[in-house]
């Protein structure tokens, strides 16, 4: 009777240390911005490799959001021709508290274990690293700092 219940819990503690584990890494491909500025109104997207290259590219668009909430979103397509990677960016802001920003992309079909960076309007914002399939996505939140 101790061997089923001793093998369960063993099992049970695998899986959680499975999960925990996949967690950090998920996390950890996650590098957090430093970046500051007013991107409320930025008109394009990019998502770059470690050296620089564009691979894909988007322009923003007001999305449908609730009353008291601005979201505007970019459909990422790729540079290269024939090329596979596709995603999207996003940009929302409380009208309330219109100070802080919360940015995010998600991309599918990069190099995988790539590091990539979303770009907006020329300036790096946030970056993550790609999954073995090449997924990568990433989210920040950024200070409101007017551009001179």
């Amino acid at each position: 009777m101790k061997a089923p219940v001793t093998t369960i819990a063993t099992v049970g503690f695998l899986v959680t240390a499975s999960i925990a584990v996949a967690m950090v890494v998920h996390l950890s491909g996650q590098q957090a911005s430093n970046v500051s500025g007013d991107f409320r109104n930025a008109s394009t997207a990019e998502v770059r490799d470690a050296q620089g290259q564009v691979l894909l590219r988007g322009t923003f668009a007001q999305a449908a959001g609730d009353d008291d909430e601005v979201e505007r979103k970019a459909v990422l397509m790729a540079t290269a021709p024939g090329g596979q990677a596709a995603g999207d960016a996003e940009i929302e802001y409380r009208n309330e508290a219109s100070n802080i920003q919360e940015i995010e992309f998600q991309v599918s079909g990069v190099p995988a274990r790539a590091i990539v960076t979303l770009v907006l309007d020329g300036s790096d914002v946030v970056s993550a690293t790609a999954s073995d399939k090449g997924r990568a996505e990433a989210e920040v939140k950024v200070a409101v700092v007017p551009r001179p």
